[in-house]
C-alpha cells in the first residue's frame, strides 16, 4: 500500500465496516441496528454515510427488501474481510491442541461427511477437547463460496478445487453400481451387463451433484444414457430407494460397500470405464502457515486408514502447482 493512501484510510471510520455488513445481511434496519447494538436513528445515520460514500444506496426497503447491483457485488466482500479481519486478530502461532480454545469449520459433500468426517471429528475431539466442530452443508459450485461462510478447511471434488486456494490431495473415489440384494444377475462375478444397465431403470443424484462427484466419467455414453427415474439431493437416500425395487445406482466404490455392510443392498460392477476421481483438501492461501491449518490437515491424514490404498500422499501444494 502505498503511503498517500494511508490517510483516506485514516479517515474512514472502521465502524462503518461493520454497519455495511449489518445493513448487507439483515433484513430490516431495525435488525441491522440491533446487530450493530445501536438505535435505529443512529444505524440510518450509518447507512446514509454510507450510501454518501458510495454513491450508492446499497440497499433498498420496502415490502420485500433488495439490494443494489453495487451492494450484491458487496456482500460476499464485506463478509470476507471481517473474517480475515477477525483471523488477523486471533492469529496465534502457537497451537496446541490439548489446551486450545475455538471452533473447526470444516465441510464436505454429504458422503465424504459420512464416511470420512465421521472419523476426523472422533480424532479432533479426543486430541483437542476444548475445541468445537461445525460441519457446515457443502454447496456445489464454486469453493469460493465455501470460504465466505467461515470454513477454515473444505473436502471438494478436483472438479470444484479453485486455484485461487492451496490444495492437498486426500483420496479418490470410483464408480460401481449398488441394486437390491434379490437384484437377478447373471453373471458369476457380479457383473452387470450393458443391456441390462440401458434397459434399467435407475435413481441418481441431481445433476449438480453427479457433475462435481463424477466429473472423470461425464462423457462416459451408458453414464449419460441412463433412465433416470428418480433424482435425489442426499447420498443416504440412494440404498433406501434401491432397497426392494429394481432400481440400479451408480455411485462411489466405497460408499456403496459401505452400505452394502449393512442394508440388503449389494454391490455390482458396472459397464463404464473406471476412472479415479479425486478429492482434495482447500483452504485460505494467507492461512497456510497457520498452526492450525496444519493441524487440521494432519488429522485428515491420521484418519484416512478408513480407505487403505486410497491415500495420495505429497507437499501441501496449490491446484496448478504454483
Amino acid at each position: 500500500m502505498s503511503s498517500d493512501q494511508l490517510p483516506r484510510l485514516r479517515r474512514l471510520n472502521a465502524n462503518l465496516l461493520y454497519a455495511l455488513y449489518a445493513v448487507l445481511e439483515m433484513p430490516t434496519l431495525t435488525e441491522a441496528a440491533q446487530k450493530m447494538a445501536l438505535t435505529q436513528p443512529a444505524m440510518s445515520m450509518a447507512l446514509r454515510r454510507l450510501r454518501d460514500h458510495f454513491g450508492d444506496e446499497l440497499v433498498i426497503y420496502g415490502p420485500s427488501r433488495q439490494l443494489t447491483a453495487l451492494g450484491t457485488a458487496l456482500r460476499p466482500r464485506v463478509g470476507r474481510l471481517l473474517r480475515e479481519i477477525d483471523d488477523t486478530f486471533h492469529l496465534s502461532l502457537d497451537f496446541d491442541p490439548a489446551h486450545a480454545k475455538g471452533s473447526v469449520i470444516l465441510t464436505a459433500p454429504e458422503a465424504i461427511e459420512l464416511i470420512f468426517l465421521s472419523t476426523v471429528v472422533e480424532k479432533i475431539l479426543q486430541t483437542a477437547p476444548g475445541l468445537d466442530i461445525q460441519l457446515l452443508p457443502f454447496e456445489y459450485g464454486r469453493t469460493d463460496r465455501l470460504f465466505e461462510r467461515g470454513v477454515d478447511v473444505a473436502i471438494v471434488p478436483v472438479a470444484m478445487a479453485d486455484g485461487e486456494f492451496c490444495s492437498q490431495p486426500l483420496f479418490d473415489h470410483g464408480l460401481t453400481g449398488l441394486v437390491c440384494r434379490n437384484f437377478p444377475i447373471s453373471d458369476p462375478g457380479g457383473n452387470i451387463s450393458r443391456e441390462t444397465y440401458l434397459a434399467g431403470r435407475h435413481a441418481a443424484l441431481f445433476d449438480t451433484i453427479e457433475q462435481a462427484m463424477f466429473a472423470m466419467h461425464e462423457p462416459d455414453d451408458l453414464f449419460r444414457q441412463r433412465r433416470i427415474v428418480v433424482r435425489t439431493a442426499h447420498y443416504s437416500m440412494l440404498p433406501r430407494l434401491v432397497m426392494n425395487s429394481d432400481l440400479i445406482v451408480t455411485t462411489s466404490d466405497w460408499l456403496a460397500q459401505y452400505y452394502a455392510n449393512d442394508l440388503p443392498v449389494k454391490v455390482v460392477t458396472l459397464p463404464v470405464i473406471k476412472k479415479p476421481t479425486p478429492l482434495v483438501a482447500q483452504w485460505q492461501r494467507h492461512r497456510t502457515d497457520e498452526p492450525k491449518i496444519r493441524w487440521i490437515i494432519d488429522m485428515f491424514f491420521q484418519c484416512l486408514t478408513w480407505r487403505a490404498g486410497y491415500r495420495m500422499g505429497g507437499e501441501v501444494i496449490p491446484i496448478g502447482g504454483q
